[in-house]
């Protein structure tokens, strides 16, 4: 696999390029998976299930995180060997870039989501590939696999490793790993995933071994009484209503948020309750950090929340599910958010 300077496209539909990247993975070597930061559940999921299935080819393969996952996706089998980046900055990373000699990036599409490990990566001069399903901003490895009409970077792993004729090298902990990362970003196989292809791979990984009803309740069934507090809060307190838009928001500041015992991931899934009411297409959560504010949206029909995240608060994603931030108040936020809102009225209008 070439370096950075010549990136190569995969193309899960074609031949070309495949016998190389086959060949390539049969040599035993060094790999180093990297993840963005905040990791969801598709971004360790797939870093894990790579880690498994690549491990079982005879590489030494080690996951690096450049902050800690939330506490629901712990329990999946080699959590606790990834390395995280801000319990030990930059020596570790430094050291594992310096001796591997590959890099996976899973879930990500710039190297900005790498945080405090991108200069490092930058600099690492070496060869590198790309699994994601996010639409491509800036080519940054030497070989990509990139499939936007995917609900998952898990399934495309799974879908890489079947056109690589690896999947007996797939065992119980990669499916459950790659089961959980679908899970998550589909929200329980409801949305990112009406296509039938989704289900083939899931009836896939159950046949090699993943408990799909263990892997729903340890994501969505085991949140402590403080988070379901905060969500009876944010719904009875904090969702404003815009039905002239058709848009739901929910804004929680530090302060709200502490006074519930906030923990990394408590709010995961908040976003997609209002979507629950009738008439609304287009809901926002917004969560006050140290320095900035975090939006996250999602959205039904074809209403483009990454188009919206792109242009006004400097994110992106997935026609129905991107992420964003404001550099200023939670107020600033809220006051801009409602702004713009206008010029997408008339595209509300008819998203259903």
């Amino acid at each position: 696999m070439q370096n950075k300077s010549t990136e190569k496209k995969l193309n899960l539909d074609a031949e070309l390029g495949w016998t190389e990247v086959r060949e390539e993975f049969l040599k035993p070597c060094r790999i180093l998976i990297l993840t963005h930061k905040n990791p969801d559940g598709d971004a360790i999921g797939s870093a894990l299930g790579l880690k498994w299935i690549l491990g079982q080819l005879g590489h030494k393969v080690i996951v690096a995180i450049p902050d800690d996952a939330p506490l629901f996706l712990k329990w999946l089998p080699g959590y606790n060997e990834i390395i995280v980046n801000d319990r030990k900055p930059n020596g570790n990373i430094s050291n594992l870039l310096n001796e591997c000699d590959l890099i996976i990036c899973a879930d990500f599409n710039t190297p900005e989501r790498l945080g405090a490990i991108e200069p490092l990566y930058r600099e690492s001069g070496k060869r590198t590939f790309l699994i994601d399903h996010h639409p491509s901003e800036e080519p940054f490895t030497g070989f990509n696999l990139i499939d936007p009409t995917k609900g998952s970077t898990s399934e495309l792993v799974y879908l890489f490793i079947k056109k690589l004729n690896f999947t007996e090298h797939l065992g119980i902990d990669a499916a459950t790993c790659l089961l959980a990362g679908i899970m998550t970003d589909t929200v329980g196989l409801k949305v990112n995933c009406s296509y039938p292809e989704v289900f083939e791979t899931v009836a896939a990984l159950m046949r090699h071994g993943a408990d799909k009803a263990r892997i729903y309740h340890e994501i969505y069934n085991t949140h402590s009484a403080d988070r379901m507090r905060l969500l009876g809060y944010s719904l009875s307190q904090n969702m404003r209503i815009l039905p002239e838009y058709k848009t739901a928001y929910i804004a929680l500041t530090i302060s709200e948020l502490n006074s519930y015992h906030h923990l990394k991931g408590d709010t995961e899934g908040f976003v997609n309750y209002p979507l629950a009411i009738a008439g609304i297409v287009f809901s926002v959560l917004f969560t006050e950090q140290n320095d900035h504010v975090k939006l996250s949206l999602r959205s039904t029909g074809d209403f483009p929340a990454n188009q919206f995240a792109q242009k006004y608060f400097f994110g992106g994603g997935h026609l129905n599910a991107a992420g964003g931030r404001f550099p200023g108040t939670m107020k600033e936020a809220v006051i801009r958010f409602e702004s713009v809102l206008e010029e997408y009225r008339e595209l509300l209008a008819v998203s259903r």
